[in-house]
């Protein structure tokens, strides 16, 4: 339990993208990442210029190349028991880079009985790409132990790392209503947790460092399916997809040396252990969603999402072993207005997107209750407010081009203050910009 974790800092600081006491579990803390402007839609985003990192099929309406990129800040305020403790840091969230790969027009001629002539009729069928680099998890925390039996010494932990993903996904379109999806990425990372174990002498500081580390590969897969269709003034978007890791593999490196701090300098007196574990392998959670998207005409749409992780059936993991966790649920909502990615053609300016919305989430993480048989689940729960704002350009064929700088904020809460737990709330600052451009096409010239 968190019970023991009774000695905090007062601030802390840095570039990693969390700095919670709930990370020091599993692979540490899942970070679900997606594009700033998808808000907590994980399904049915799907634009000219947009698509979900969490549904390959949602690539299928790509039209334009489009480089996203991401990053945020976050401060935090965490108490466990009378002891509080603060953190501002942050860093680099996504890399994305989306493009047409291969795209067939099928036409075929019609007489329009209203008006007696023929017209065309374009049925668009496709293939389109993305390259991503992401963060899945991240890893920071540090508490400190101290005793005074049978004499003074003190325990720190700190830990650090995370795992990340190089992705490509691919979006299959058929034509004007459906559109599938898969996705392949390479799983990489390393988990880190140093302990320090002092006892203060009467001319220096006798220390004890152990040093776990234990790096992390192995491949994950994606597929998703996409339905749509219009319906007088609505748009009607249905989206699911799961994530599926194989071939997981991981080893453990341990090294304990001991010290002495005199004044300010650190004298290295023996290396007690160094040592590499056999490759063992291991599980990461899979997961399956799905959503719906409602849109009414450009003005606004509302999306809902689910989404389940397994992590109830998990194997233990080198030194988080003996832990058992529970699945996983998450349920979003998103409200957009002027949802559009790009500039309407009845439109002079091209509006700016504005969304809200909440996810509620119950996590994997169960303690037991002090001095009951009772567990507590962790739950957290999520708000979001952010916006958009355009920039339009023209190509050289005078093709109208869109890219839009995202703003948002959120404010999360999870844990609680009892039962040796900790309670954290967080403000999150985000910033993602959606380039959009026309690559790989040949320029046409008279």
């Amino acid at each position: 339990m968190l019970g023991s974790t009774r000695v905090f800092a007062q601030t802390a600081g840095g570039q990693n993208l969390t700095f919670s006491p709930y990370s020091n579990f599993g692979i540490g803390e899942w970070l679900g990442t997606n594009q700033v402007q998808c808000g907590s839609n994980l399904h049915t985003r799907s634009g000219a210029y947009s698509y979900t990192m969490h549904n390959p099929a949602t690539l299928g309406n790509l039209y334009y190349t489009t480089f996203d990129v991401g990053g945020s800040f976050k401060g935090s305020k965490i108490q466990a028991g009378d002891q509080t403790q603060t953190f501002q840091g942050g860093g680099l969230g996504y890399l994305n880079l989306g493009f047409r790969t291969y795209n067939y027009y099928q036409r075929k001629a019609y007489l329009d009985s209203g008006s007696k002539q023929k017209r065309i009729k374009s049925t668009r069928y496709g293939i389109n790409s993305a390259v991503s680099l992401q963060p899945l998890t991240t890893v920071g925390y540090q508490y400190t132990f101290r005793d005074s039996t049978p004499f003074i010494n003190r325990t720190t932990h700190a830990g650090y790392g995370g795992v990340n993903m190089v992705e490509l996904a691919n979006g299959f379109r058929f034509g004007q209503h459906l559109s599938l999806g898969y996705s392949i990425g390479r799983v990489f990372g390393q988990l880190n947790d140093q302990s320090i174990f002092s006892v203060p002498d009467s001319n220096d500081l006798n220390l004890l460092e152990d040093i776990k580390s234990v790096n992390i590969h192995g491949l994950q897969q994606k597929v998703g399916i996409m339905a749509y269709f219009k319906l007088d003034s609505t748009y009607h978007t249905f989206g699911a997809s799961a994530q599926i890791f194989n071939n997981m593999m991981g080893e453990q490196l341990r090294f304990t040396r001991t010290m002495d701090l005199v004044g300010s300098q650190i004298y290295v007196i023996d290396t007690i252990l160094n040592e590499t574990s056999p490759k063992t392998a291991l599980s990461l959670p899979n997961s399956f969603g799905a959503g719906y998207q409602f849109q009414y005409r450009q003005r606004w749409s509302v999306a809902l999402d689910y989404r389940k992780q397994v992590w109830g059936t998990l194997d233990p993991m080198f030194f988080d072993a003996g832990r058992r966790y529970t699945d996983r649920t998450d349920y979003g909502f998103t409200f957009t207005l002027n949802p559009n990615d790009f500039k309407h053609p009845s439109h002079k300016k091209m509006r700016w997107p504005v969304r809200v919305g909440g996810v509620l989430s119950e996590t994997q993480y169960i303690f037991s209750k002090a001095g009951s048989s009772g567990t507590n689940r962790i739950m957290q729960q999520r708000a979001f407010v952010g916006f958009g704002v355009p920039l339009v350009r023209r190509y050289y064929d005078n093709t109208v081009l869109s890219s839009v700088v995202h703003v948002q904020i959120d404010y999360i809460q999870r844990g609680l203050a009892t039962d040796g737990l900790a309670r954290e709330q967080f403000i999150n600052l985000s910033l993602g910009l959606q380039l959009g451009d026309v690559w790989f096409q040949r320029r046409k010239f008279d």
